[in-house]
C-alpha cells in the first residue's frame, strides 16, 4: 500500500509506503520520478502511471518561450 502527499505548495509529490517510508518523489513540473527505495518493477510502473495520470506534468509549450537574442541574430543573418 502506498500513499502520496504534497509538501506545502511545492511542485514535488512524495510517495510513501504504509509504514511512512519515503519511496519516491515526483516532480509535477517535469513529470520526472526520483526513486529513493527499491520497489518491485510492476509496482514502480503502476505508481509512475498513477502519478502522471493524476498529476500531469505542467510543461510549458516550447513555442511560447521567446527565442534567445543570439538565436534571433543568427536567424536574421541567415536571411
Amino acid at each position: 500500500m502506498y500513499y502520496c502527499g504534497r509538501v506545502q505548495n511545492d511542485a514535488r509529490i512524495s510517495v510513501f509506503t504504509g509504514n511512512s517510508y519515503l519511496v519516491a518523489e515526483y516532480s509535477e513540473r517535469s513529470g520526472e520520478t526520483r526513486w529513493q527505495r527499491v520497489v518491485n518493477a510492476a509496482q514502480k510502473e503502476g505508481i509512475h502511471d498513477w502519478l502522471r495520470k493524476n498529476f500531469p506534468p505542467q510543461t510549458a509549450p516550447a513555442a511560447a518561450a521567446p527565442a534567445p537574442k543570439a538565436a534571433r541574430k543568427a536567424a536574421a543573418a541567415a536571411r
